[in-house]
């Protein structure tokens, strides 16, 4: 759950401070930042902020605003005279949060030196279960190759005894998980994986909530690109660049490039034969004069290997003076 921008949770819509010598409010909050310190996920953390008006006239809580919809406040009085105080009561909903969170409260007045109060609620929000690691990643297997990694399921609940998986499930067919004693799994790549990028989710069904485990990596064939990736770098306005990439076979048959092109009009790309059938050099450049910005695209590569019919290698860069 992303933690950036804003709601508006309640509104009074009060007007704008003037400046004056007169008599102003004050606001204060004795406690502003209250740490729940650890709790299970899904356990509703409610808080109470103490909010006072020190000032010498009435004080105007206006909008109360938080960092993200899962937490709700909302003030019960709306003008506080000159000593009084009120109660903001926070509510932080903490299921399908991990780890340590934080939320921002913003409380508008009409307090000409703090317009804005900020208030926080925060601490460490553990999952009743989770899975160690939490994300399985297979990377560079050879072709035809098998591999296997463990995970272990951790229940940080209060029964223990009680805590059991009741269901295993993933779709994609040349994954295998197999439970395993002691609550963990194991995760086997099997060699019928084709060449290429894979991704799949491991679902397991618990006695207590669901817990879900990413999958995802790469099988590399016989034709490999160094580098994986390229990048421009940050260049002069107007600049052209030249980058160079290397494709080899590793395979025992003789492959040739039957084609290569550029997703972006500013990048050209060409092929030129080292050992035919055997290594390549693939050229891309940048043209002279590429308008000022973020550059992004990818290089496609086709061959006549039945097995990797074409490969993708992304490029990226920034041109002159861009503000991203």
């Amino acid at each position: 759950m992303a933690l950036t921008g804003s709601i508006t949770v309640y509104a009074a819509g009060p007007a704008a401070p003037a400046h004056t010598s007169a008599p102003q409010p004050q606001i204060e909050a004795p406690a502003p930042v209250y740490d729940f310190g650890t709790v299970l996920e899904g356990t509703p953390v409610k808080h109470d902020f103490t909010i006072k008006n020190t000032g010498q006239a009435d004080l105007i809580i206006g909008q109360v605003q938080t960092s993200c919809g899962c937490t709700a406040a909302k003030s019960d009085r709306q003008r506080l005279r000159p000593g009084e105080q009120t109660e903001l009561p926070v509510t932080f909903d903490t299921r399908h949060e991990k780890g340590r969170a934080s939320r921002r409260i913003d409380v508008y007045t009409n307090d000409p030196k703090t317009p804005d109060l900020t208030l926080e609620i925060q601490g460490v929000i553990r999952r009743e279960s989770e899975a160690i690691p939490d994300q399985v990643i297979f990377q560079g297997v050879k072709k035809g190759s098998e591999q296997t990694q463990e995970v272990a399921i951790k229940y940080n609940g209060t029964a223990p005894r009680d805590f059991k998986i009741t269901r295993i499930s993933n779709s994609n067919p040349n994954i295998v998980v197999k439970q395993m004693p002691d609550l963990k799994l194991k995760v086997t790549l099997l060699k019928t994986m084709p060449v290429g990028p894979f991704d799949d989710t491991i679902e397991i069904a618990t006695t207590g909530r669901p817990i879900e485990i990413p999958v995802d990596g790469r099988v590399v064939g016989d034709l490999i690109t160094e580098p994986a990736q390229v990048s421009f770098g940050i260049l002069p306005h107007g600049q052209g660049a030249m980058r160079i990439v290397r494709l080899t076979n590793n395979g025992t048959r003789s492959v040739s490039i039957t084609g290569v092109s550029s997703t972006s009009p500013a990048v050209i790309a060409r092929a030129d034969p080292i050992t035919p059938g055997k290594q390549y050099k693939i050229t891309l450049e940048l043209r002279k004069g590429t308008p000022d910005g973020q550059l992004h695209g990818q290089l496609l590569i086709k061959t006549d290997d039945p097995e990797q019919t074409s490969l993708t290698i992304p490029f990226y860069g920034i041109v002159g003076s861009f503000k991203g």
